[in-house]
Order: C-alpha cells, then structure tokens, then sequence
C-alpha cells in the first residue's frame, strides 16, 4: 500500500513539474515574438518643414500680469528681517522641508529664510523688500530661473 501511494505521489510531482514546463516555454515564445516586433517597428522619419512651418520653437513663458497676493502676519525664524513685501517659493507643514528649500536658494545666492504663520505653516521666502515693484520683478526672475516643479508659483506676502 506504501509502494501505491509512493507511485502515485512520484507521478503527482513529475505531472506538476512538466505541465510548469510548457506554460514557460510558451511564455518564453511569447516574450521573444513581442521582442522582434519592437525590433522591426519601422522609423518614422520627420517631414521636411513648409515655408509656413514654424521654424523655432520658443519657451512657453507666462506673461500673465495678475500676481498672486496673500496679506497674513509671518514671525520669520532664525532672526531674519521681513520688509513689507516678500516673495514665497514654498509652504510647507514640516520645518525641515521648508529648511531644506531654504539651503538650496542660500546656494543660489538669494537671502532666503524660513518664517512661520498663525496656522503652523512654514513659508520659505526667497527675498523681501519694501516696495511691491521690486518684489513682483523679483518674482517674475525667480519663475524664470526655477523650472516650475521646484518652485511652483511664487506669490508675494504683504506682511501685516
């Protein structure tokens, strides 16, 4: 009766092991012809442009006059000084993003400083001056020197 179910067992596991077999041969097939077809994909070649055709293409850069503004009352940390008007390249819950966004426009050369709202907000301020003309000029070159993934939209604070 041992010797039965030892047979059986033993057929039990080379089935098992063969019927494995055929579905990674066929997965294999399968992986080499979705290769070669990648392969053989033809090359689109670029069409020669028309006398009408744009000739060079131009960076999108936003000429929106509208600036974002927000009036609210920051207590700036490590003893910096806040003007009246100041640019904000970051808002963060956590002091040490904010402080690690800070460092990186210190690198920069920008007078940057962390200062902390009534919410809790940490507010990463690139520079700070006493008139709206300077700071808005100032925040149209940060938006141009920063790709928009870093820097998203500064906005200016009027410190209250």
């Amino acid at each position: 009766m041992k010797r039965l179910y030892l047979t059986l067992w033993v057929l039990l596991v080379i089935t098992t092991i063969t019927s494995c077999r055929g579905n990674y041969e066929a997965t294999k097939a399968a992986y080499e012809k979705a290769m070669e077809a990648a392969v053989e994909r033809p090359t689109i070649t670029p069409e020669t442009p028309t006398d009408d055709a744009i000739s060079e293409i131009q960076p999108m850069v936003s000429t929106s006059s509208a600036t974002k503004e927000r009036t609210e009352t920051v207590k700036p940390l490590d003893n910096a000084t806040i003007q009246a008007y100041s640019v904000v390249v970051g808002s963060f819950k956590q002091r040490t993003n904010a402080n690690g966004m800070c460092d990186q426009l210190k690198e920069d050369g920008y007078n940057a400083f962390v200062a902390q709202n009534a919410h809790g907000m940490y507010r990463v301020i690139a520079c700070t001056f006493a008139t709206k003309e300077e700071a808005v000029a100032a925040r149209k070159e940060i938006i141009k020197r920063y790709p928009a993934n870093y820097v998203g939209n500064p906005w200016l604070l009027i410190q209250k």
